[in-house]
């Protein structure tokens, strides 16, 4: 019985962790094979973070447009999935210039010492494949306003193989990648104007990553 009640447990958390690795080494049903170097670029579809800052007295959408970077991805194994994305802060518009000139001023962003936004990502996990397609959440280091703090991230990317059709848009494979996450300001000392954070600008902001990339560019 001693045995038993020990041998049982192992076995299941054995099982569950075959699982995991099962799941995160399943490969997407696509010809491409072997790692694959992915340069995101406005040729294939509209690189854009779209961000939302909801607060008691304003509600603020707006975008980051120029947007760029390369990930490292083999269709057969996912878990290989790395990369940076970076966002230039100069790019982003909420449709009022002189609000975008107070985002991008040293109270706020600080795009004169800080003009990069960026994800490094480190591992992925919880992954699901299902065709070309792979859901999962990427893990790294988010940088902004010159503070670097590991988040974890869901994400679906989209594996197209190469064809007389894609190669309309662009050469080489093509991938497509969403992501939605919320960023708090106080965790990357964004401080604002005083009494500005809380009350117009929420304290914590939407962002949806919408990127495009190919491996023939």
């Amino acid at each position: 019985m001693k045995i038993t009640r020990f041998i049982l447990p192992a076995l299941a958390i054995a099982g569950m962790i075959g699982a995991a690795a099962s799941a995160q080494a399943q490969p997407l049903s696509v010809r491409a094979n072997g790692s694959k170097k992915i340069t995101l670029s406005d040729k294939v579809g509209k690189n854009q973070f779209e961000w939302l800052s909801t607060a008691p007295m304003e509600e603020i959408k707006g975008t980051a447009d120029e947007v760029g970077g390369t990930l490292t991805f083999d269709p057969r194994k996912p878990a290989s999935l790395k990369g940076t994305i970076t966002a230039q802060v100069a790019s982003m518009k909420s449709g009022n210039g002189m609000r975008d000139e107070h985002i991008r001023g040293d109270q706020w962003l600080n795009a004169a010492q800080h003009p990069t936004i960026s994800f490094t990502i480190a591992s992925v996990s919880a992954l699901r494949a299902n065709g070309g397609q792979l859901a999962g959440q990427a893990t790294g280091n988010f940088t902004m306003h010159g503070v670097t703090k590991q988040i974890t991230i869901p994400f679906t990317l989209q594996y197209i193989d190469g064809s007389a059709k894609t190669r309309e848009r662009a050469p080489g494979d093509l991938i497509m990648v969403t992501a939605n996450f919320n960023i708090a300001l106080k965790d990357f000392n964004v401080a604002g104007s005083k009494g500005v954070v809380g009350s117009k600008v929420g304290e914590t902001i939407q962002i949806t990553a919408k990127l495009f990339g190919s491996t023939g560019i």
